[in-house]
Protein backbone atom coordinates (compact mmCIF):
# COMPACT_ATOMS: atom_id res chain seq x y z
CA UNK A 1 0.00 0.00 0.00
CA UNK A 2 1.08 3.51 -0.63
CA UNK A 3 1.91 5.69 2.16
CA UNK A 4 0.00 8.55 2.63
CA UNK A 5 3.19 11.20 2.78
CA UNK A 6 4.00 10.25 -0.14
CA UNK A 7 0.15 10.65 -2.05
CA UNK A 8 0.18 14.21 -0.03
CA UNK A 9 3.62 15.14 -1.51
CA UNK A 10 2.97 14.22 -5.46
CA UNK A 11 -0.77 16.71 -4.51
CA UNK A 12 1.35 19.36 -3.16
CA UNK A 13 3.79 19.02 -5.88
CA UNK A 14 1.39 19.51 -8.39
CA UNK A 15 -0.36 22.20 -6.73
CA UNK A 16 2.74 24.68 -6.73
CA UNK A 17 2.64 24.25 -10.46
CA UNK A 18 -0.85 25.53 -10.71
CA UNK A 19 -1.02 29.48 -11.94
CA UNK A 20 -4.72 30.17 -11.02
CA UNK A 21 -8.13 28.46 -11.62
CA UNK A 22 -8.87 30.76 -14.61
CA UNK A 23 -5.60 30.86 -16.45
CA UNK A 24 -3.59 33.48 -14.89
CA UNK A 25 -0.85 31.54 -14.46
CA UNK A 26 2.66 30.86 -15.91
CA UNK A 27 3.68 32.00 -19.18
CA UNK A 28 4.58 29.13 -21.57
CA UNK A 29 8.05 27.95 -21.94
CA UNK A 30 8.81 28.61 -25.61
CA UNK A 31 11.09 27.45 -28.12
CA UNK A 32 11.78 30.42 -29.50
CA UNK A 33 11.52 33.29 -27.87
CA UNK A 34 8.98 35.66 -30.58
CA UNK A 35 10.27 39.20 -31.70
CA UNK A 36 6.62 40.61 -30.75
CA UNK A 37 4.26 40.05 -28.62
CA UNK A 38 1.39 39.76 -31.10
CA UNK A 39 1.13 36.32 -32.96
CA UNK A 40 2.57 36.34 -36.28
CA UNK A 41 1.25 34.66 -39.40
CA UNK A 42 2.69 31.15 -40.40
CA UNK A 43 6.38 31.91 -40.98
CA UNK A 44 7.84 31.95 -44.88
CA UNK A 45 10.62 29.52 -44.79
CA UNK A 46 15.08 30.71 -45.15
CA UNK A 47 14.97 27.43 -47.37
CA UNK A 48 16.15 28.12 -50.61
CA UNK A 49 13.88 28.15 -53.63
CA UNK A 50 12.40 24.96 -55.39
CA UNK A 51 13.02 24.33 -59.35
CA UNK A 52 9.16 25.84 -59.81
CA UNK A 53 10.13 29.30 -57.81
CA UNK A 54 8.24 28.51 -54.94
CA UNK A 55 10.00 28.19 -51.39
CA UNK A 56 10.53 25.41 -50.02
CA UNK A 57 8.62 24.16 -46.54
CA UNK A 58 6.06 27.20 -47.08
CA UNK A 59 2.48 27.08 -46.13
CA UNK A 60 1.20 26.76 -49.87
CA UNK A 61 -2.05 28.50 -49.76
CA UNK A 62 -2.75 29.91 -52.56
CA UNK A 63 -5.92 27.47 -52.93
CA UNK A 64 -9.28 28.67 -51.16
CA UNK A 65 -10.20 25.87 -48.53
CA UNK A 66 -13.65 26.01 -46.66
CA UNK A 67 -13.12 23.73 -43.42
CA UNK A 68 -15.65 21.61 -41.38
CA UNK A 69 -15.26 22.01 -37.49
CA UNK A 70 -17.63 19.83 -35.41
CA UNK A 71 -18.62 20.95 -31.89
CA UNK A 72 -20.16 19.42 -28.76
CA UNK A 73 -23.35 20.85 -27.14
CA UNK A 74 -26.42 23.37 -28.94
CA UNK A 75 -25.33 25.94 -31.18
CA UNK A 76 -25.38 29.34 -29.74
CA UNK A 77 -27.79 31.20 -31.77
CA UNK A 78 -24.91 33.95 -32.72
CA UNK A 79 -22.61 31.83 -33.50
CA UNK A 80 -22.80 32.03 -37.02
CA UNK A 81 -22.67 35.81 -36.52
CA UNK A 82 -19.54 34.79 -34.78
CA UNK A 83 -17.86 32.74 -36.82
CA UNK A 84 -18.51 35.02 -39.75
CA UNK A 85 -15.49 37.42 -37.93
CA UNK A 86 -13.43 34.63 -37.35
CA UNK A 87 -13.55 33.56 -40.87
CA UNK A 88 -12.67 36.96 -41.91
CA UNK A 89 -9.56 36.93 -40.29
CA UNK A 90 -8.95 33.09 -41.32
CA UNK A 91 -9.71 33.96 -45.07
CA UNK A 92 -7.07 37.12 -44.96
CA UNK A 93 -4.45 34.99 -43.29
CA UNK A 94 -4.61 31.50 -44.36
CA UNK A 95 -7.03 31.95 -47.30
CA UNK A 96 -9.25 29.39 -45.18
CA UNK A 97 -13.11 29.52 -43.92
CA UNK A 98 -14.10 27.22 -41.04
CA UNK A 99 -17.95 25.53 -41.29
CA UNK A 100 -19.06 24.71 -37.67
CA UNK A 101 -21.64 22.03 -36.96
CA UNK A 102 -22.23 20.77 -33.42
CA UNK A 103 -23.46 17.40 -32.11
CA UNK A 104 -25.62 17.93 -29.39
CA UNK A 105 -24.94 16.58 -25.57
CA UNK A 106 -27.99 14.22 -26.29
CA UNK A 107 -26.18 12.55 -29.78
CA UNK A 108 -22.47 13.19 -29.29
CA UNK A 109 -21.96 9.61 -27.60
CA UNK A 110 -23.48 7.22 -30.48
CA UNK A 111 -22.54 10.67 -33.33
CA UNK A 112 -19.23 10.87 -32.34
CA UNK A 113 -17.72 7.63 -33.38
CA UNK A 114 -20.51 7.33 -36.56
CA UNK A 115 -18.89 10.47 -38.33
CA UNK A 116 -14.90 9.08 -38.68
CA UNK A 117 -16.63 5.88 -40.61
CA UNK A 118 -19.89 8.18 -42.75
CA UNK A 119 -18.04 9.09 -45.66
CA UNK A 120 -18.31 11.99 -45.06
CA UNK A 121 -15.83 15.12 -45.71
CA UNK A 122 -14.69 17.23 -42.35
CA UNK A 123 -11.43 18.26 -40.74
CA UNK A 124 -11.68 19.23 -37.25
CA UNK A 125 -13.13 17.98 -34.00
CA UNK A 126 -13.29 18.81 -30.43
CA UNK A 127 -11.59 15.89 -28.34
CA UNK A 128 -10.79 15.08 -24.90
CA UNK A 129 -9.46 12.21 -22.48
CA UNK A 130 -13.28 12.12 -21.49
CA UNK A 131 -14.59 12.64 -25.32
CA UNK A 132 -13.17 9.64 -27.15
CA UNK A 133 -9.38 11.03 -27.39
CA UNK A 134 -7.64 7.65 -27.20
CA UNK A 135 -10.27 5.78 -28.82
CA UNK A 136 -9.69 7.23 -31.93
CA UNK A 137 -5.66 7.96 -31.77
CA UNK A 138 -5.36 4.10 -31.21
CA UNK A 139 -7.46 3.22 -34.57
CA UNK A 140 -6.16 6.09 -36.82
CA UNK A 141 -8.99 8.21 -36.76
CA UNK A 142 -7.02 11.35 -36.24
CA UNK A 143 -4.36 13.23 -38.47
CA UNK A 144 -0.85 12.84 -36.69
CA UNK A 145 0.78 16.19 -35.61
CA UNK A 146 5.06 15.66 -35.43
CA UNK A 147 6.70 18.75 -34.40
CA UNK A 148 8.10 19.55 -38.10
CA UNK A 149 4.29 20.06 -38.79
CA UNK A 150 3.67 22.32 -35.98
CA UNK A 151 6.31 24.36 -36.45
CA UNK A 152 5.43 24.87 -40.40
CA UNK A 153 2.01 25.22 -40.08
CA UNK A 154 1.34 26.19 -36.40
CA UNK A 155 4.30 28.30 -35.47
CA UNK A 156 2.49 30.39 -32.82
CA UNK A 157 1.45 27.09 -31.03
CA UNK A 158 5.35 25.94 -31.37
CA UNK A 159 6.47 29.02 -29.66
CA UNK A 160 3.65 28.87 -26.78
CA UNK A 161 2.65 25.22 -26.22
CA UNK A 162 2.99 23.95 -22.40
CA UNK A 163 6.32 21.14 -22.93
CA UNK A 164 3.97 19.06 -20.61
CA UNK A 165 0.57 19.39 -22.56
CA UNK A 166 2.81 18.67 -25.15
CA UNK A 167 3.99 15.38 -23.56
CA UNK A 168 0.69 14.06 -22.17
CA UNK A 169 -1.04 13.80 -25.60
CA UNK A 170 1.29 11.14 -26.44
CA UNK A 171 -0.18 8.11 -27.34
CA UNK A 172 2.39 5.79 -27.97
CA UNK A 173 4.85 8.14 -28.72
CA UNK A 174 2.58 10.32 -31.46
CA UNK A 175 0.99 13.21 -30.54
CA UNK A 176 -3.05 13.35 -32.21
CA UNK A 177 -4.21 16.61 -30.42
CA UNK A 178 -3.22 20.16 -29.56
CA UNK A 179 -4.18 19.71 -26.05
CA UNK A 180 -6.00 23.50 -24.35
CA UNK A 181 -3.18 25.54 -23.07
CA UNK A 182 -4.96 26.15 -19.93
CA UNK A 183 -4.53 25.46 -16.60
CA UNK A 184 -7.76 24.34 -15.30
CA UNK A 185 -9.21 23.28 -12.19
CA UNK A 186 -12.91 21.59 -12.04
CA UNK A 187 -14.88 22.62 -9.38
CA UNK A 188 -18.78 21.93 -9.01
CA UNK A 189 -21.51 24.54 -7.13
CA UNK A 190 -24.89 24.21 -7.08
CA UNK A 191 -27.18 27.13 -8.37
CA UNK A 192 -30.73 27.55 -6.30
CA UNK A 193 -33.32 29.59 -6.55
CA UNK A 194 -32.54 32.40 -3.81
CA UNK A 195 -36.51 33.37 -3.90
CA UNK A 196 -37.53 29.64 -3.03
CA UNK A 197 -34.74 29.80 -0.46
CA UNK A 198 -36.29 32.84 1.49
CA UNK A 199 -39.43 31.36 1.07
CA UNK A 200 -39.07 28.03 2.39
CA UNK A 201 -36.72 28.85 5.67
CA UNK A 202 -33.36 27.37 3.61
CA UNK A 203 -30.12 28.86 4.58
CA UNK A 204 -28.21 27.19 2.30
CA UNK A 205 -27.36 24.46 -0.35
CA UNK A 206 -23.70 24.03 -0.08
CA UNK A 207 -24.31 19.89 0.32
CA UNK A 208 -25.75 16.98 -0.20
CA UNK A 209 -28.17 17.30 2.49
CA UNK A 210 -28.59 21.07 2.26
CA UNK A 211 -29.39 19.94 -1.42
CA UNK A 212 -31.78 17.30 0.04
CA UNK A 213 -33.54 19.44 2.26
CA UNK A 214 -34.12 22.34 -0.44
CA UNK A 215 -35.44 19.39 -2.96
CA UNK A 216 -38.32 18.01 -0.42
CA UNK A 217 -39.37 21.51 -0.12
CA UNK A 218 -39.70 22.17 -3.81
CA UNK A 219 -41.38 18.94 -3.96
CA UNK A 220 -43.88 19.42 -1.06
CA UNK A 221 -44.50 23.16 -2.59
CA UNK A 222 -43.88 23.88 -5.86
CA UNK A 223 -45.51 21.58 -8.21
CA UNK A 224 -44.88 23.23 -11.02
CA UNK A 225 -41.38 22.60 -10.88
CA UNK A 226 -38.99 19.90 -11.10
CA UNK A 227 -36.24 20.28 -8.06
CA UNK A 228 -33.29 19.07 -10.62
CA UNK A 229 -34.01 18.29 -14.13
CA UNK A 230 -31.15 16.29 -14.78
CA UNK A 231 -31.15 14.49 -18.30
CA UNK A 232 -29.32 14.80 -20.93
CA UNK A 233 -26.36 12.01 -21.72
CA UNK A 234 -23.97 15.12 -20.24
CA UNK A 235 -25.36 14.92 -17.10
CA UNK A 236 -27.30 12.01 -16.70
CA UNK A 237 -24.32 11.30 -14.08
CA UNK A 238 -23.46 14.39 -12.38
CA UNK A 239 -25.38 13.58 -8.77
CA UNK A 240 -23.82 10.26 -9.22
CA UNK A 241 -20.45 11.80 -9.22
CA UNK A 242 -21.12 14.32 -6.28
CA UNK A 243 -22.06 11.03 -4.17
CA UNK A 244 -19.33 9.00 -5.13
CA UNK A 245 -16.65 11.07 -5.42
CA UNK A 246 -17.50 12.21 -1.81
CA UNK A 247 -17.96 8.63 -0.78
CA UNK A 248 -14.20 7.65 -1.83
CA UNK A 249 -12.15 10.86 -0.71
CA UNK A 250 -13.78 9.71 2.74
CA UNK A 251 -12.90 6.57 2.13
CA UNK A 252 -9.49 5.24 3.26
CA UNK A 253 -8.03 3.70 0.17
CA UNK A 254 -9.00 7.31 -2.19
CA UNK A 255 -10.44 5.35 -4.97
CA UNK A 256 -10.90 6.95 -8.11
CA UNK A 257 -11.63 6.09 -11.84
CA UNK A 258 -9.14 4.71 -14.53
CA UNK A 259 -8.62 4.57 -18.01
CA UNK A 260 -11.78 5.72 -20.39
CA UNK A 261 -14.30 6.50 -18.30
CA UNK A 262 -17.22 4.40 -20.23
CA UNK A 263 -15.31 1.17 -18.78
CA UNK A 264 -15.85 2.20 -14.71
CA UNK A 265 -12.79 1.33 -14.27
CA UNK A 266 -11.68 2.55 -10.63
CA UNK A 267 -8.33 2.25 -8.64
CA UNK A 268 -7.12 2.87 -5.12
CA UNK A 269 -4.82 5.81 -5.23
CA UNK A 270 -2.73 4.35 -2.67
CA UNK A 271 -2.07 1.16 -4.24
CA UNK A 272 0.84 0.13 -5.52
CA UNK A 273 -0.19 -2.51 -7.27
CA UNK A 274 -3.05 -0.95 -8.73
CA UNK A 275 -5.20 -3.42 -9.00
CA UNK A 276 -8.47 -2.06 -11.38
CA UNK A 277 -12.17 -2.71 -10.24
CA UNK A 278 -14.89 -1.96 -11.82
CA UNK A 279 -17.03 1.10 -9.61
CA UNK A 280 -19.84 -1.53 -8.60
CA UNK A 281 -17.28 -3.74 -7.02
CA UNK A 282 -16.15 -0.92 -4.85
CA UNK A 283 -17.72 -0.98 -1.49
CA UNK A 284 -18.91 2.24 -1.32
CA UNK A 285 -21.40 1.44 -4.71
CA UNK A 286 -24.06 0.42 -2.64
CA UNK A 287 -24.87 2.96 -0.34
CA UNK A 288 -24.36 5.46 -3.51
CA UNK A 289 -26.73 3.83 -5.17
CA UNK A 290 -29.18 3.27 -2.65
CA UNK A 291 -29.68 6.57 -1.65
CA UNK A 292 -29.57 7.74 -5.67
CA UNK A 293 -32.88 5.22 -5.20
CA UNK A 294 -34.15 6.98 -2.39
CA UNK A 295 -33.61 10.94 -4.14
CA UNK A 296 -35.66 9.54 -7.35
CA UNK A 297 -38.37 8.09 -5.50
CA UNK A 298 -38.72 11.32 -4.04
CA UNK A 299 -39.53 13.13 -6.82
CA UNK A 300 -36.02 15.41 -7.16
CA UNK A 301 -36.04 14.75 -11.10
CA UNK A 302 -38.10 13.42 -13.71
CA UNK A 303 -39.28 9.84 -14.48
CA UNK A 304 -38.46 10.64 -17.89
CA UNK A 305 -34.86 11.91 -17.03
CA UNK A 306 -33.25 8.47 -18.46
CA UNK A 307 -34.68 10.06 -22.22
CA UNK A 308 -34.18 14.03 -20.82
CA UNK A 309 -32.32 15.39 -23.90
CA UNK A 310 -32.05 18.82 -22.15
CA UNK A 311 -29.31 19.50 -19.36
CA UNK A 312 -30.35 20.26 -15.75
CA UNK A 313 -28.67 24.18 -16.33
CA UNK A 314 -31.09 24.83 -19.62
CA UNK A 315 -33.70 24.02 -17.60
CA UNK A 316 -33.15 25.59 -14.75
CA UNK A 317 -32.53 29.08 -16.99
CA UNK A 318 -36.00 28.43 -18.20
CA UNK A 319 -37.70 28.29 -14.63
CA UNK A 320 -38.43 24.39 -14.93
CA UNK A 321 -36.58 23.58 -12.14
CA UNK A 322 -35.28 25.02 -8.70
CA UNK A 323 -32.27 23.73 -8.57
CA UNK A 324 -28.83 23.60 -11.08
CA UNK A 325 -25.88 21.44 -10.74
CA UNK A 326 -22.59 22.32 -13.01
CA UNK A 327 -18.93 23.39 -12.85
CA UNK A 328 -17.59 26.76 -11.74
CA UNK A 329 -17.02 27.91 -15.53
CA UNK A 330 -20.40 27.31 -16.72
CA UNK A 331 -22.56 28.82 -13.35
CA UNK A 332 -20.19 31.90 -13.61
CA UNK A 333 -22.03 32.43 -17.40
CA UNK A 334 -25.64 31.48 -16.04
CA UNK A 335 -25.33 33.85 -13.23
CA UNK A 336 -24.62 36.77 -15.35
CA UNK A 337 -27.67 35.91 -17.54
CA UNK A 338 -30.11 35.13 -15.09
CA UNK A 339 -28.85 38.48 -12.99
CA UNK A 340 -30.39 39.73 -16.17
CA UNK A 341 -33.11 37.71 -17.28
CA UNK A 342 -34.22 37.11 -13.68
CA UNK A 343 -32.89 39.18 -10.72
CA UNK A 344 -36.22 38.32 -8.69
CA UNK A 345 -34.95 35.09 -8.60
CA UNK A 346 -32.31 36.27 -6.57
CA UNK A 347 -30.05 32.99 -7.94
CA UNK A 348 -27.42 32.07 -5.59
CA UNK A 349 -24.25 29.54 -5.70
CA UNK A 350 -23.24 27.39 -3.32
CA UNK A 351 -19.83 25.29 -3.14
CA UNK A 352 -20.75 21.81 -3.92
CA UNK A 353 -17.26 20.17 -3.72
CA UNK A 354 -18.36 19.48 0.08
CA UNK A 355 -15.00 18.90 1.24
CA UNK A 356 -13.93 16.53 -2.00
CA UNK A 357 -10.32 18.26 -3.28
CA UNK A 358 -11.07 19.86 -6.68
CA UNK A 359 -9.12 18.22 -9.48
CA UNK A 360 -6.24 19.50 -11.15
CA UNK A 361 -7.13 18.41 -14.91
CA UNK A 362 -4.81 17.04 -17.36
CA UNK A 363 -4.16 19.62 -20.05
CA UNK A 364 -5.83 16.55 -22.47
CA UNK A 365 -9.66 17.75 -20.66
CA UNK A 366 -9.88 19.53 -23.19
CA UNK A 367 -8.72 19.72 -26.88
CA UNK A 368 -8.88 19.66 -30.65
CA UNK A 369 -7.79 17.06 -33.75
CA UNK A 370 -7.81 17.01 -37.19
CA UNK A 371 -9.45 13.85 -39.05
CA UNK A 372 -6.67 11.20 -40.93
CA UNK A 373 -8.39 11.56 -43.66
CA UNK A 374 -9.25 15.15 -44.15
CA UNK A 375 -8.38 16.40 -47.25
CA UNK A 376 -6.59 19.89 -45.88
CA UNK A 377 -5.11 18.55 -42.84
CA UNK A 378 -2.10 21.27 -42.75
CA UNK A 379 -4.52 24.40 -43.61
CA UNK A 380 -6.81 22.41 -40.97
CA UNK A 381 -3.39 23.32 -38.30
CA UNK A 382 -3.09 26.48 -39.44
CA UNK A 383 -6.85 27.35 -38.06
CA UNK A 384 -6.56 25.21 -35.36
CA UNK A 385 -3.22 27.66 -34.59
CA UNK A 386 -5.18 31.08 -35.18
CA UNK A 387 -8.45 30.14 -33.20
CA UNK A 388 -5.94 29.44 -30.36
CA UNK A 389 -3.51 32.01 -30.14
CA UNK A 390 -4.47 34.96 -32.34
CA UNK A 391 -6.11 37.25 -29.63
CA UNK A 392 -8.90 38.55 -32.10
CA UNK A 393 -9.55 34.90 -33.30
CA UNK A 394 -9.42 33.53 -29.97
CA UNK A 395 -11.53 36.00 -28.13
CA UNK A 396 -14.17 35.59 -30.70
CA UNK A 397 -14.31 32.02 -30.63
CA UNK A 398 -14.16 32.37 -26.77
CA UNK A 399 -16.37 35.37 -25.77
CA UNK A 400 -18.47 36.67 -28.51
CA UNK A 401 -18.05 40.06 -30.51
CA UNK A 402 -16.86 42.84 -28.53
CA UNK A 403 -18.83 45.49 -27.74
CA UNK A 404 -22.18 43.16 -28.36
CA UNK A 405 -21.42 40.08 -25.82
CA UNK A 406 -18.93 41.67 -23.63
CA UNK A 407 -16.68 44.27 -23.07
CA UNK A 408 -13.49 44.99 -21.72
CA UNK A 409 -12.27 45.19 -18.49
CA UNK A 410 -8.51 45.67 -18.08
CA UNK A 411 -6.31 43.14 -19.64
CA UNK A 412 -7.52 39.87 -18.51
CA UNK A 413 -11.92 40.71 -17.57
CA UNK A 414 -14.90 41.26 -19.05
CA UNK A 415 -17.95 42.15 -18.73
CA UNK A 416 -20.83 40.49 -20.20
CA UNK A 417 -23.38 42.13 -22.48
CA UNK A 418 -27.21 41.27 -22.61
CA UNK A 419 -26.85 40.22 -25.73
CA UNK A 420 -24.30 37.36 -24.07
CA UNK A 421 -27.87 35.03 -23.83
CA UNK A 422 -27.13 34.19 -27.61
CA UNK A 423 -23.76 33.74 -27.01
CA UNK A 424 -22.77 32.73 -23.33
CA UNK A 425 -19.20 33.07 -22.06
CA UNK A 426 -17.06 29.96 -22.27
CA UNK A 427 -19.87 27.42 -23.10
CA UNK A 428 -19.82 27.05 -26.87
CA UNK A 429 -16.99 24.33 -27.14
CA UNK A 430 -14.43 26.75 -27.48
CA UNK A 431 -12.71 24.80 -24.24
CA UNK A 432 -10.29 23.05 -27.02
CA UNK A 433 -8.70 26.58 -27.93
CA UNK A 434 -8.82 27.96 -24.60
CA UNK A 435 -5.53 30.06 -23.63
CA UNK A 436 -3.69 31.17 -20.40
CA UNK A 437 -2.33 34.43 -22.71
CA UNK A 438 -5.80 35.32 -24.01
CA UNK A 439 -7.93 34.27 -21.09
CA UNK A 440 -10.44 36.76 -19.71
CA UNK A 441 -12.91 36.45 -16.05
CA UNK A 442 -16.05 37.79 -15.29
CA UNK A 443 -16.18 41.05 -13.67
CA UNK A 444 -19.45 41.33 -11.74
CA UNK A 445 -20.03 37.82 -11.43
CA UNK A 446 -20.90 35.93 -8.81
CA UNK A 447 -20.24 37.21 -5.02
CA UNK A 448 -17.84 35.42 -3.04
CA UNK A 449 -16.67 33.46 -5.91
CA UNK A 450 -13.11 34.76 -5.56
CA UNK A 451 -12.74 33.43 -2.23
CA UNK A 452 -14.18 30.24 -3.43
CA UNK A 453 -11.44 30.01 -5.91
CA UNK A 454 -8.82 30.85 -3.84
CA UNK A 455 -10.02 27.84 -1.31
CA UNK A 456 -10.05 25.75 -4.20
CA UNK A 457 -6.71 26.40 -5.37
CA UNK A 458 -5.37 25.84 -1.74
CA UNK A 459 -7.31 22.59 -1.87
CA UNK A 460 -6.98 21.36 -5.47
CA UNK A 461 -4.97 17.96 -6.51
CA UNK A 462 -3.96 16.37 -8.85
CA UNK A 463 -5.07 12.71 -8.84
CA UNK A 464 -2.23 9.40 -9.16
CA UNK A 465 -3.81 8.65 -12.77
CA UNK A 466 -4.72 11.71 -13.82
CA UNK A 467 -2.21 11.77 -17.12
CA UNK A 468 -2.49 7.80 -17.30
CA UNK A 469 -3.77 7.51 -20.89
CA UNK A 470 -4.69 3.96 -21.53
CA UNK A 471 -4.22 1.79 -25.46
CA UNK A 472 -7.62 0.33 -25.54
CA UNK A 473 -6.11 -1.48 -28.73
CA UNK A 474 -6.13 -4.97 -27.63
CA UNK A 475 -9.46 -4.62 -26.34
CA UNK A 476 -11.18 -2.48 -29.04
CA UNK A 477 -14.28 -4.91 -28.93
CA UNK A 478 -14.61 -5.62 -25.37
CA UNK A 479 -14.46 -1.97 -25.20
CA UNK A 480 -17.59 -1.65 -27.62
CA UNK A 481 -19.57 -4.19 -25.35
CA UNK A 482 -18.82 -2.45 -22.26
CA UNK A 483 -20.00 1.07 -23.42
CA UNK A 484 -22.82 -0.75 -24.57
CA UNK A 485 -23.68 -1.61 -20.31
CA UNK A 486 -22.40 1.53 -19.57
CA UNK A 487 -25.11 3.23 -21.51
CA UNK A 488 -27.97 1.28 -20.56
CA UNK A 489 -27.91 -0.76 -17.06
CA UNK A 490 -24.83 1.78 -15.20
CA UNK A 491 -26.79 5.09 -16.39
CA UNK A 492 -29.62 3.47 -15.21
CA UNK A 493 -28.15 2.87 -11.86
CA UNK A 494 -26.61 6.19 -11.95
CA UNK A 495 -29.95 7.92 -12.19
CA UNK A 496 -31.55 5.84 -9.10
CA UNK A 497 -34.22 3.82 -11.44
CA UNK A 498 -33.94 0.32 -9.88
CA UNK A 499 -36.20 -1.27 -7.84
CA UNK A 500 -33.72 -3.95 -6.18
CA UNK A 501 -29.94 -2.17 -5.66
CA UNK A 502 -28.33 -5.01 -4.58
CA UNK A 503 -29.83 -7.39 -7.53
CA UNK A 504 -28.96 -4.75 -10.13
CA UNK A 505 -25.96 -4.11 -9.11
CA UNK A 506 -25.47 -7.56 -9.78
CA UNK A 507 -27.10 -7.71 -13.12
CA UNK A 508 -24.26 -5.27 -13.97
CA UNK A 509 -21.65 -7.12 -12.69
CA UNK A 510 -22.63 -9.95 -14.62
CA UNK A 511 -23.25 -8.47 -18.01
CA UNK A 512 -19.88 -6.51 -17.72
CA UNK A 513 -18.46 -9.67 -17.07
CA UNK A 514 -20.09 -10.99 -20.31
CA UNK A 515 -18.93 -7.70 -22.09
CA UNK A 516 -14.96 -8.77 -21.27
CA UNK A 517 -15.16 -6.30 -18.31
CA UNK A 518 -11.82 -8.64 -16.35
CA UNK A 519 -10.25 -8.79 -19.50
CA UNK A 520 -9.87 -4.97 -19.84
CA UNK A 521 -9.43 -4.27 -16.35
CA UNK A 522 -5.87 -6.50 -16.46
CA UNK A 523 -4.95 -5.13 -19.34
CA UNK A 524 -5.18 -1.60 -17.35
CA UNK A 525 -3.77 -2.88 -14.50
CA UNK A 526 -0.61 -3.86 -16.96
CA UNK A 527 -0.56 -0.42 -18.32
CA UNK A 528 -0.94 1.23 -14.60
CA UNK A 529 2.12 -0.21 -13.29
CA UNK A 530 3.87 0.69 -16.40
CA UNK A 531 2.42 3.93 -15.74
CA UNK A 532 3.39 4.16 -12.89
CA UNK A 533 7.16 2.96 -13.44
CA UNK A 534 7.39 5.21 -16.23
CA UNK A 535 6.78 8.31 -14.00
CA UNK A 536 7.94 7.88 -10.99
CA UNK A 537 4.96 6.86 -8.70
Amino acid sequence: MRKKTRFSALCLAMLLGLGTLSGCGSEPAASVTPDSSEPSAPAVSDSAETPDGSEANTPDISKEVKLTMYLIGDRPVDNDEVFEKINERLKAEINATIDVKFMSWGEYEDKYSLIFASGEKWDMIYTADWCFYNAQATKQGFWEITQEALDTYAPMTAETIYPEAWEQAKVNGQVFMLPMNYKEITSYVYMARGDLMDKYGIKSVASLDEAEAYMDAIVANEPTLIPLDVGSDYDKLFVFDRMWEKANWESEEKVSGIGTWQAIGSVSELDDTAQVKGNYDQEQFLGVIERLKDWKDRGFWSKNAVVNTQNNTESFQAGRSALALCNANTAKSIYAQMSTEHPEWDVRVFDAQEGVPPVLNSYLANGMSIFSKSENPERALMALDYLRNDPEVNSLFCFGIEGKHWEASGDNALVSLPASSNYAYDSNCNWGVRNDANWRVVVGGIPGMEELTELWKENARSRRYQTFVFDDSSVKNEIAAITDVFNTDYKLLGLGFTDDPVADIAALREHMTAAGADIVYAEMQKQALEFLKTNGN
